[in-house]
């Protein structure tokens, strides 16, 4: 397909490195010409230096023969106006990233009277990512596929889980739990394991199971994973917003803390039930006055990344809170799991999974197109899903035949058939109509067909 992505701040970069990856053509559009440049020399783009709603500029991106617009400037009128523009002058489909509270409840009514194919808020994806987390504070992510039917969840096995030197087959065993470890990260490499792999303390592995069997697999391993009563948030910006108003209408006690008189002013009138605090989030005293040491959860969401890693460390040596940031550089990846903090929130990640879904869904017609797709373990492991219709060289076939002719790193995690959730052996087969769900290193699969060799 051919992109052209308006913005080349961060969302816009990785969005752009993103779709260069899965093999589209892609035109970015930004005013800031040092910044196309910087992009231009990491990825295969075109760039073009201009206003992203200037009529002039969308004709120099030639829009009539392109397939996607995309528009993720910082500025949600710019994306609207941008959108429609592009729509008039004939561009297959249009998304725009808008983030305002306020326009977020409007999603439906701008989508159908500007003419837009689809609206995103990566702000209100994380904020909807960490509020999951603090549902179950033993995970370091959980998503789901098929309706919430099943769930892939990560978690980080220390000294004193009963898993330790167990092969995956043992571990389905002793625990009685209906799951398939997927992928797991050791050391820097990942990999996805084979019956006979075995568990080793420091791992990182992510299990595929149902939500029931999530919750008795943490019972054997006799690990609490109760949703989080309490919550300390750092910073008042747009995330701490949604993620306050989420909270709240589950009856959570709440508490910010903003350096920004101001800012402080405005949510304490749009969340009274909330405690909002005037100071600095990242003073270690005034943190451990305000509670951090009692506190169920600590998530520190100030706009810059060094303040919110070096609270984070913090609240992990003087409490036993569930601890999760909001990260924006994604080259500090690595230092994150180096500090062990339990979880890290990549924002522009979620963006560019979900736009990648959405494209990978329309390059590819109607068969077998992408209903999900997860990154995971460092963008490093594809999870997806795909309903099973026109591949007709998969269906009906045991999986003991067919598994020489899938392509290597990868495997077929679950079947769901009419609401019931299968781990697949070699005598199952892929029917019309399931929910198929495969584990993968491999990137760019946009239809089921395409894991075969």
């Amino acid at each position: 397909m051919n992109a052209v992505i308006v913005g080349c701040g961060k969302v816009g970069t990785e969005l752009a490195k993103t779709l260069v990856n899965d093999g589209h053509d892609v035109t970015v559009i930004d005013n800031d010409e040092k910044a196309l440049e910087q992009a231009a020399e990491a990825i295969d783009i075109l760039p073009i230096c201009g206003n992203g709603a200037d009529i002039n500029t969308l004709r120099e991106a030639d829009l009539k023969n392109k397939d996607i617009f995309i528009a993720v400037s910082p500025y949600d009128e710019l994306n609207l106006l941008a959108c429609v523009i592009a729509e008039s002058i004939g561009t297959a489909k249009t998304i725009a990233r808008v983030r305002n509270p306020l326009y977020s409840k409007e999603t439906e009514f701008l989508k159908q009277k500007l003419g837009l194919s689809k609206i995103i808020n990566p702000e209100h994806a994380a904020a909807l990512e960490i509020f999951k987390l603090l549902q179950y504070p033993a995970l370091t992510r959980i998503d789901s596929f098929a309706n919430g039917k099943v769930v892939i969840f990560s978690v980080h096995i220390n000294k004193d889980y009963p898993l330790l030197g167990k092969n995956l087959q043992e571990v389905r065993e002793i625990t009685g739990c209906n799951i398939l470890v997927c992928a797991v990260e050791r050391g820097g490499d990942v990999i996805i394991p084979s019956g006979n792999f075995m568990i080793e303390e420091g791992d990182e592995i992510s299990i595929v199971s149902t939500l029931d069997e999530m919750k008795d697999f943490f019972k054997f391993l006799k690990v609490k994973n109760k949703p989080a009563q309490s919550c300390i948030i750092t910073g008042g910006g747009t995330i701490a917003h949604y993620l306050t108003d989420m909270l709240l209408k589950k009856g959570k006690h709440v508490r910010i803390i903003e350096i920004d008189e101001g800012k402080c002013l405005k949510l304490s009138e749009i969340f009274p039930e909330a405690e909002v605090i005037h100071g600095d989030g990242t003073d270690k005293a005034f943190l451990m006055k305000q509670g951090l040491g009692n506190v169920d959860a600590f998530v520190p969401l100030t706009g810059i990344d060094e303040e919110n890693i070096i609270s984070a460390t913090f609240a992990k040596n003087v409490s036993d809170a569930k601890v999760i940031t909001k990260i924006s550089r994604t080259d500090l990846n690595d230092v994150m799991d180096e500090l062990h903090i339990d979880s890290a929130v990549f924002p522009k990640f979620i963006c560019a999974d979900i736009i990648a879904q959405y494209v990978r869904a329309q390059s590819n017609g109607v068969g077998g197109n992408v209903e999900t797709l997860y990154r995971y373990l460092d963008n490093r492991i594809e999870i997806l899903e795909f309903k099973a219709k026109e591949d007709r060289e998969l269906m009906n076939i045991p999986l003991s035949r067919l598994g020489a002719k899938l392509k290597d790193n990868m495997i077929i995690a679950c079947i769901i058939r009419d609401g019931a959730f299968i781990i697949p052996s070699g005598v199952n087969m892929i029917k019309e109509n399931d929910s198929v769900i495969i584990v993968t290193t491999h990137h760019g699969i946009s239809a089921l067909h395409d894991i075969l060799k």
